[in-house]
């Protein structure tokens, strides 16, 4: 039953972001990534306050079950945008007063991201030649 929640999550998560990025592309242009610019902001902001201020109340109130937490950070937030969740886990790090860590974590997600980019896009032009 978790996989279904994560699943439904996802699939929304990935429509907002569609919608979001395409919208706010249509309002400011495309000369610079403006919708994903939003999408991660909003994502981090979401991840955190759902983590961090929620989580915190449902121990209290019993107020955000494990399906539910499921599906708005695991499948929504994760669908949204993935950013969201290193956002969190970097400020996880900085808390525990590992920085570090966090300073790894930050510069090895651009650097392989980036990496891996680079080496996606050279392999999809050669096999086009």
């Amino acid at each position: 039953m978790q996989y279904l929640y994560v699943f439904l999550g996802g699939g929304l998560g990935a429509v907002c972001r569609y919608l979001a990025t395409t919208a706010i592309g249509a309002r400011f242009g495309m000369m610079f990534p403006f919708g994903t610019l939003f999408v991660n902001t909003l994502g981090s902001f979401l991840m955190a306050l759902i983590m961090g201020v929620l989580l915190t109340m449902s121990k209290a109130h019993n107020l955000l079950s494990e399906p539910l937490r499921l599906l708005l950070t695991v499948g929504f937030l994760g669908g949204f945008t993935t950013f969201s969740s290193f956002s969190m886990e970097t400020l996880t790090l900085l808390r525990n007063d590992s920085l570090l860590l966090a300073l790894a974590n930050i510069a090895a997600n651009v650097a392989l991201g980036l990496a891996a980019a680079s080496i996606g896009l050279y392999l999809s032009t050669i096999t086009q030649q």
